[in-house]
């Protein structure tokens, strides 16, 4: 699998427009409904939106493809923008993120939406920065690994 050379990044109206519907029509449920995007708290939402951009003095933190997907999945799970259904819109932004740079997953060791919402849980209940790298490193090889260009 290649790397997209110019990447597509998730902005806000993005998300808006179809990030978020799309994770409201695939995973909302009565008993446990997704927050309105209106009731989202903005700063929290365009850090995580954005964490994917990052530099440090000149150089990208998250330079591959795989790191970029990675931190704007994990960092919508534990930014907590919206006041429930944060586990759910990151897996629905995953997958727009990825379609919109011409890639998909596919695995053979389990339903790709039950391994992410899986790791959403595990995700959502880890705490300190060693959780974190351990996290990013996990969703960066299983991407790397089930990434297809589409």
């Amino acid at each position: 699998m290649t790397e997209p050379s110019n990447v597509h990044y998730i902005d806000f109206d993005l998300m808006k427009e179809i990030c978020h519907p799309i994770a409201m029509a695939i995973f909302d449920s009565k008993t446990d409904p997704i927050t309105d995007f209106d009731e989202h708290d903005h700063a929290l939402l365009e850090s995580a939106l954005n964490n994917a951009r990052q530099t440090f003095d000149g150089k990208e933190l998250y330079p591959s493809f795989v790191q970029k997907a990675a931190i704007l999945y994990y960092g919508l799970i534990k930014n907590h923008a919206f006041e429930n259904g944060n586990k759910r819109t990151a897996t629905a932004t995953l997958f727009v993120f990825l379609y919109i740079n011409d890639l998909w997953l596919v695995s053979a060791e389990k339903k790709v939406e039950d391994y992410l919402v899986e790791l959403a849980k595990r995700v959502a209940k880890s705490e300190g920065a060693g959780e974190k790298e351990k996290f990013l490193r996990e969703i960066e090889t299983w991407l790397a690994q089930n990434m297809v260009q589409k």
